[in-house]
Order: structure tokens, then sequence, then C-alpha cells
């Protein structure tokens, strides 16, 4: 086999209080990316959203730095092609599934029996091209699909998935704003690095609320523990309205409202059996609206599936 085509999912990372340790796939976006082996050197093409923003060059691009780092040593090149479907620095894994993708489909087309754990880390690395640092929340996601929990331990990467609630929704609000070049570094670097004792403690209680609400199948116990006491009260500055936003997802029913990962968006969840994720999403762009704030809106279920070859 010379080539294969692979398909991955968006996901949003941390569910507030699960900071740099939760992920979730959603349905709502995916990349895809076509891998050719060659005799030469690493090669990337990129079409879709925004595809002239994304670098070219293997040590910038997420998944032409997986590839860089799989195929050392082996004598062999590959071609990228990277179809982008993911909205760029919105906060929904868009480099974590290229670089997912990437590591997936190696490990199928070298036939290099890779574990689901082995392809996270691999995969993780390839987020240092884009954030500057190993970054395994969103591509274990990917990968896996579901709501995820990685441990990150030394050199050890460990990952677990837990089947989402049948009727879990998500309303995305994806504000149409300005952000840093970088994004995820300047989100990451606006952080304190010391955090209070209380606010530390209120996230692992409300980390662990989400894990038994994943666990128990109850989305409101899910909301419940997506207060987030380290990362929102810093990064909620970078996002005009936010607070307004959020009261008006949880006054149109959303069990709980953070922000994904390092934003902008902004994520409710919700019990579709009990609230219209269209209301909800239509509440939160709204506001923005109303602020002067330009707003993109999105209903999703979580991606089950995870990232797989397509053909």
């Amino acid at each position: 086999m010379r080539s294969i085509k692979v398909k991955s999912p968006c996901s949003s990372a941390n569910l507030g209080s699960g900071f740099d340790s939760f992920g979730v796939a959603l349905e709502a976006f995916h990349d895809i990316v076509t891998l050719e082996l060659t005799n030469g050197e690493i090669r990337i093409e990129v079409t879709g959203l925004e595809a002239e923003r994304i670098p070219k060059s293997p040590n910038r691009n997420t998944a032409g730095l997986v590839a860089k780092k799989l195929l050392e040593k082996r004598g062999i090149g590959v071609k990228i092609h990277l179809h982008k479907g993911i909205p760029l620095s919105m906060g929904l894994g868009s480099s974590g599934a290229s670089a997912a993708a990437c590591a997936y489909g190696l490990n199928e087309l070298l036939k290099l029996g890779l574990s689901k754990n082995e392809i996270i880390k691999w995969a993780a690395l390839g987020e240092i091209a884009a954030a500057g640092a190993v970054h395994a929340d969103n591509v274990a996601a990917s990968v896996l699909g579901g709501f995820t929990i990685v441990r990150v331990h030394d050199d050890l990467i460990e990952a677990v998935r837990i089947e989402p609630p049948q009727s879990l929704e998500v309303a995305l609000a994806m504000p149409i704003i300005k952000t840093a070049e970088n994004k995820t570094a300047a989100a990451r670097a606006i952080l304190p690095c010391t955090i209070p004792l209380k606010n530390t403690v209120s996230n692992i209680q409300n980390a662990a609320y989400i894990v038994a609400g994943f666990h128990f199948g109850d989305i409101n116990m899910i909301g419940r523990g997506m207060t987030d006491a380290i990362a929102e009260p810093f990064r909620k500055k970078l996002i005009p309205c936010y607070e307004a936003v959020k009261k008006a997802a949880l006054d149109a029913g959303a069990a709980g409202v953070t922000i994904s990962g390092a934003g902008p968006t902004v994520i409710a969840v919700i019990d579709s059996a009990k609230t219209s994720a269209r209301d909800v999403a239509k509440a939160m762009a709204e506001i923005f609206r109303d602020g002067g704030v330009e707003c993109k809106t999105c209903c999703s279920k979580p991606s089950l599936k995870g990232t797989e070859r397509i053909s």
C-alpha cells in the first residue's frame, strides 16, 4: 500500500475544569489527510479552509512534523495532502486533528503496529509546530472519538475513552475576532504560574464531577462540573461579551458553558431531550452581535468514531 486517506474530527479541549486533561471529539468539522509514500522528502499541499494561512514547511505544520519524526532514519518520504475542514484559530483542535490524521495514517501505511496511546503520543509531538509544546488533549479526542481523559507522566501518555450520553449535544458560538498569531501559546502565556489552593481544589472536584457525569450518562452533572477556576478567569478577557454570552446560554437551557480549548469559541453542553441546541446557539449569537461581534454558530453531536481510514 503506497497511499491512504484519513479523516479526523475536530475537538473541544478542557471542558472547563479539565485543563490539559479532557477532550471531546465533535462531528461538526473534519480534516482529511491523504498520505502517499515517496522516495524523497516530505512535501505538503493544503486545500480547504484558509489554506493560504497554513505553513507548508514540515517543521511548522503539525502533520508535517509528525511525518518528519516518524520517518526519521527510515529512508522514505511522504507527500501529504491536507484538506482543511476545521476552522483555524477557533479552539476546535484544528492543528490536533491534522496531527492525529497523519500519525494514524502513517501507522496504517507503514504497518507499524502502534497502540492507540502510541499514536496519540506521536500526534501530540506534532502540536509543537502550532503551540510550541506537546499537547495530548485535542489529539486524544480526535484519535479515539467520544470523551477522553489524558494522563501525561514523564515520557508516557495514556488516554481513556468514555462513551458520551446519547442525548448530549453541543452548541458552538464562534466569534469572528482578531487573535494572536500563535493563539494557543498566547492563551497559555496569560495564565499565572501559581494557582491558589482553593481554586485548585475546586477544579479537581469539578473535573471529577465531569468524569462521573459521563460515566453515569448525566448531562446536568457534566454541566455543573464545567465550572473552571484556573483558566477561564484569565482567558475570558480575550473574548468580548463572554460573561453575557455564557449567561444567555444557561438561560436558554444549557447544562454547562465554557471556553472551547484556548478559545475564542464558546461551547455549551446540552441535553437534547430537554433543550434545543439551536435555541442555545441562537441565544449566544444574539449577545455577540448585540455587542458588535460577528458570530458563526454550529450545533453538533460528539464524534464517536474518531480518526478513521476512508480509502
